[in-house]
């Protein structure tokens, strides 16, 4: 009974959510696709890194087509604390279905500190190994009001059992307002590679043809497994997007995360000491079956 409800609250909330985008603005559900405005506690541990095999519900936000491998339910929280340069809290709520036999979703709320942002999407899986993805995402000021949209796409490649790619295309719209948001488009590749499920490698040089200066970036993270549910997370990003501030910057992350079978606990540290600077602390609880 309670697999069975977990489920159909998370269909309802996908429905509803999809409704809201309409709702709001019949253009946004044709118009609008996934970011990696969302950082949660995973992926800031890593430095932004993970776009090749996003844990769970990251997959929202920073790479849709990966939905198609993930088959479980899950139900996020998230919380961030931003320390400098002023303290101010972000809040995450997301849901996600990759056991759907028609094609796999996931929608997800973040609350900052001026706007608020809602992501939706799917992926599926149409050759074995090979997932493609399509989703929106839509910004609004904190009492409503439409703000920006914008599009991604995503390819995921599995050519063997222990490496992962990714091709996004982020932003593909890339209007004024949207920029202002940081929503410039970008070109991500992202690789993963797992050695001998111990050591998992992350690599995710970026492109943001828009940008005068720091156009090139990257995000590349280390993850240790020290027992079968345990793991140690650090990372380093240049000239990458850092949610928690809103712009652009270079810096690290360090964190740690425990998953149990139908739980996940996560925590990290980011820090970005050049471009926009600025700390933070991120809390997370996942779960899923």
């Amino acid at each position: 009974m309670p697999t069975f409800i977990m489920r159909r609250f998370i269909e309802v909330n996908l429905i509803l959510a999809t409704l809201s985008l309409i709702g709001s603005n019949s253009s946004v559900f044709i118009n609008v696709a996934f970011s990696s405005d969302f950082q949660s506690p995973r992926t800031a541990a890593l430095g932004g890194a993970g776009h090749a095999g996003p844990v769970l519900n990251d997959a929202i936000y920073l790479n849709p087509s990966f939905t198609a491998f993930l088959q479980s339910y899950g139900l996020a929280i998230n919380y961030i604390r931003a320390l400098r340069p002023a303290p101010h809290p972000h809040y995450n709520l997301s849901v996600l279905d990759g056991r759907s036999e028609l094609f796999q979703a996931g929608v997800g709320y973040t609350r900052r500190e001026h706007n608020n942002f809602i992501h939706i999407g799917a992926a599926k899986s149409f050759v074995k190994r090979i997932g493609v993805g399509l989703g929106g995402k839509f910004g609004t000021f904190q009492d409503g009001t439409p703000l920006a949209k914008d599009m991604t796409a995503s390819l995921t490649l599995i050519p063997i059992a222990w490496v992962q790619a990714a091709i996004i295309v982020d932003n593909i719209l890339s209007e004024d307002v949207g920029k202002r948001l940081g929503w410039e488009r970008e070109f991500i590749l992202g690789t993963k590679v797992n050695l001998m499920k111990l050591i998992l490698a992350y690599a995710d040089p970026h492109w943001a043809p828009d940008l005068d200066e720091g156009a090139w970036g990257f995000e590349g993270g280390l993850e240790l497994a020290l027992f079968s549910d345990f793991f140690l997370r650090g990372g380093l990003f240049r000239s990458a997007h850092v949610p928690f501030l809103n712009g652009r910057g270079s810096g690290y992350g360090f964190g740690a995360g425990w998953m149990a079978p139908r739980l996940a606990v996560d925590y990290a540290f980011s820090s970005a000491a050049s471009g926009v600077i600025g700390t933070s602390h991120a809390f997370g609880l996942t779960v899923y079956f």
